[in-house]
């Protein structure tokens, strides 16, 4: 997917990755076939034979204003059909939840049990998992906050809270939003986060 995305808007693409995920192993299925819908390379400089296509010039530094400044309206507009096309989330339970995680990557492993520890007890706890940290998805964060039944949400993260400022932007003030957090490598104790809802459960 991120080499798909990276030649399909010749745009650096970061897969973002902890400790955990390097001592974890598991099956991946892997498609071998490229997308079916990645451009044609003609701005490859591959050699020019002087007549079957137009040179193949590479350029990024532009010195006439007006240039630069339709350049800059180029990436723009490539930018934005990113945000429109390539923003990967998936949510899970939130249709009824009262309390809502926010977790990305190894943490959301952790969030899920969480989600489904709370339920057992009674707590009706949904999860939404942010896939591409950008395209970041605020319309399904947006979505969930306008819920009649979601009264607050938890941020979770393997950080100090790079994440939260998003959630609060999506949220835009409907409902509290807390934050979770373990550093330095220190993964988020399940415990911690389930005394956490509970103690939101009972805040509210």
């Amino acid at each position: 997917k991120a080499f798909d995305v990276a030649d399909r808007y010749r745009t650096p693409v970061l897969v973002m990755g902890d400790g955990m995920l390097g001592q974890m192993m598991e099956p991946v299925v892997m498609d071998p076939q490229p997308a079916a819908d990645l451009p044609a390379k003609d701005w490859a400089a591959t050699g020019w034979d002087g007549k079957s296509r137009e040179r193949a010039v590479i350029n990024s530094l532009y010195l006439q204003p007006d240039a630069l400044e339709a350049h800059n309206r180029r990436l723009q507009e490539k930018y934005a059909q990113i945000e429109q096309n390539e923003c990967l989330v998936e949510t899970t339970l939130t249709d009824d939840a009262e309390i809502v995680l926010v977790a990305y990557g190894t943490v959301a492993r952790i969030a899920g049990r969480v989600m489904e520890d709370a339920r057992a007890q009674g707590v009706k706890v949904g999860l939404i998992r942010p896939i591409t940290a950008w395209p970041f998805p605020y319309e399904a964060i947006s979505a969930v906050a306008k819920q009649a039944c979601t009264k607050a949400f938890l941020t979770v993260e393997m950080s100090a809270g790079q994440m939260i400022e998003d959630v609060r932007l999506a949220v835009e003030g409907r409902k509290p939003v807390h934050f979770h957090g373990r550093m330095g490598g220190m993964n988020p104790d399940p415990r911690q986060i389930l005394e956490q809802i509970m103690a939101i459960k009972g805040g509210m």
